[in-house]
């Protein structure tokens, strides 16, 4: 139990100190480009366990984009989560999104898996810095994976 304990407090605090580069050439219009690398807590198969990732987004209009994004994920069995193509939905034309996609599923010891993702991301601007939280849920074999991240940038 304490040895589980400790392995997730050294993911969370990886989660908080793993600073992003976000890049984007248009913020909330159109033909703008987003690319992002964070960190972030994935449960998957009842174990607890960091990933980093990688995301990106070109925005089509205001209102939607599409994109591509890429997880890896330290586990007992390490393995890869790639979602292409992600379709972004910014509901209030800013940088807060819903986004839906498929998922492919890949490690050494195991066989590719298929599903969907679902998630969203809320910036929230403190002072100089940008605090990115990032929920979702992967709807794939084996049962769903939550996902917890957190991105810092400036």
């Amino acid at each position: 139990m304490m040895k589980s304990l400790n392995r997730l407090l050294v993911a969370f605090a990886l989660t908080i100190i793993s600073l992003p580069s976000t890049a984007s050439a248009t913020i909330g219009g159109s033909g703008g480009s987003r690319f992002s690398l964070g960190g972030g807590l994935v449960y998957v198969n009842k174990q607890t366990s960091f990933a980093l990732g990688a995301e990106y987004e070109y925005r089509v209009e205001p209102l939607y984009g599409i994109g591509a994004q890429a997880n890896y994920v330290f586990s007992s069995e390490a393995f890869t989560m790639v979602s292409a193509p992600i379709f972004f939905l910014h509901p209030l034309l800013g940088d807060w999104y819903i986004s839906a996609a498929p998922i492919f599923e890949f490690g050494s010891m195991m066989s590719t898996k298929v599903g969907a993702r679902f998630t969203t991301r809320i910036p929230l601007d403190i002072s100089i810095l940008m605090f990115v939280p990032t929920f979702g849920v992967d709807l794939i074999s084996g049962g769903p994976n939550y996902i917890f991240g957190l991105s810092i940038g400036i």
